[in-house]
């Protein structure tokens, strides 16, 4: 198996510290702002791993901007439909 490039480690450990810090969050979040943070972790954990080489610091922030972006369209459609 090989082994998880620096910054796919890197893009896990912020997405997993941004979930944490969302689950502590006291107010409830809205489904647009969980939309966000699930897809900008995704997008970076997919970036990650489609990126190689010196482009993969690139792709893994595209990732994240693009996961962030669908995500949040996706939860704030979601709380127009509530």
């Amino acid at each position: 198996m090989k082994t998880p490039s620096p910054a796919l480690r890197r893009a896990v450990v912020i997405a997993g510290a941004a979930l944490a810090l969302a689950a502590c969050e006291t107010a409830p979040i809205d489904q647009r702002t969980q939309g966000q943070i699930i897809g900008g972790a995704t997008g970076a954990i997919l970036g990650a791993q489609i990126g190689g080489g010196s482009g993969q610091l690139i792709a893994t922030g595209a990732g994240a901007v693009l996961g962030t972006m669908v995500g949040g369209n996706i939860g704030q459609r979601l709380d127009e439909a509530n």
